[in-house]
């Protein structure tokens, strides 16, 4: 099997190698965990490898503020945005007017004419919103992974709910799933960030709750 690097500092060694590749990654957990973070500096550090990326977003934060709060990280690079390594799209609009299967043909064609090897959807939960029944929208998951698999990428899937909530049917057809959370344990005034991998098909790991550390350079593993 094929891994890629995550390029998250200290995760390629807990998943012996990186992400399997192709493959479709579900990272959920709640405000202010660091998913944002995760999926963007994913990007970034497989663009400075070579790798084409594209960050899509619906109903979320302009991508000019996302953008400017990534600023801070010395993994955002302005270079890689001009030059299109990393890309950015907002599929709002196609979503609620044209429909998910528009929105779906506009993101295969875009993977493809740009060469496309990583894509993050930030958040996936959005989708469902265009969905008024939900077997309709696990219908829609299965086609969209299927397809994103067969064009050869990795895929990062950022949704906002909480370890509580794993049966929602993302976390049952992803390949992967990794929770990002913000515990209390030691102090119930002083929230830590951790992070865990529930689940990655064909790769062995720990499913130990690791505590995180937000640096310049992004997220890290302590």
């Amino acid at each position: 099997m094929k891994q890629v690097p995550t390029g998250i500092k200290g995760l390629d060694e807990i998943l012996s190698g990186g992400f399997p590749f192709p493959s479709v990654v579900l990272v959920a957990g709640e405000p202010g965990s660091g998913k944002t973070t995760f999926g963007l500096q994913t990007l970034f550090n497989a663009a400075a490898n070579g790798e084409r990326g594209i960050y899509i977003t619906g109903i979320s934060e302009p991508i000019d503020q996302i953008q400017a709060m990534m600023s801070n990280f010395s993994f955002y690079d302005p270079e890689t945005v001009k030059s299109g390594m990393v890309k950015f799209l907002d599929i709002g609009e196609v979503l609620f007017t044209d429909g998910p299967s528009t929105a779906l043909d506009l993101v295969t064609n875009i993977v493809l004419k740009e060469d496309i090897k990583r894509i993050v959807i930030d958040p996936i939960t959005t989708i469902a919103f265009a969905f008024n029944d939900p077997k309709l929208y696990r219908k829609f998951l299965h086609d969209f992974f299927v397809t994103l698999k067969s064009l050869e990428v990795l895929t990062i899937l950022v949704a906002e709910f909480s370890p509580e909530l794993i049966t929602q049917p993302e976390s049952f057809m992803v390949d992967g799933v990794i929770f990002m959370y913000l515990q209390n344990i030691e102090n119930p005034l002083v929230f830590k960030p951790g992070i865990q991998i529930r689940k990655m098909r064909g790769v062995e790991h720990t499913r130990d709750i690791l505590r995180l550390g937000f640096t310049k350079d992004g997220i890290r593993i302590l």
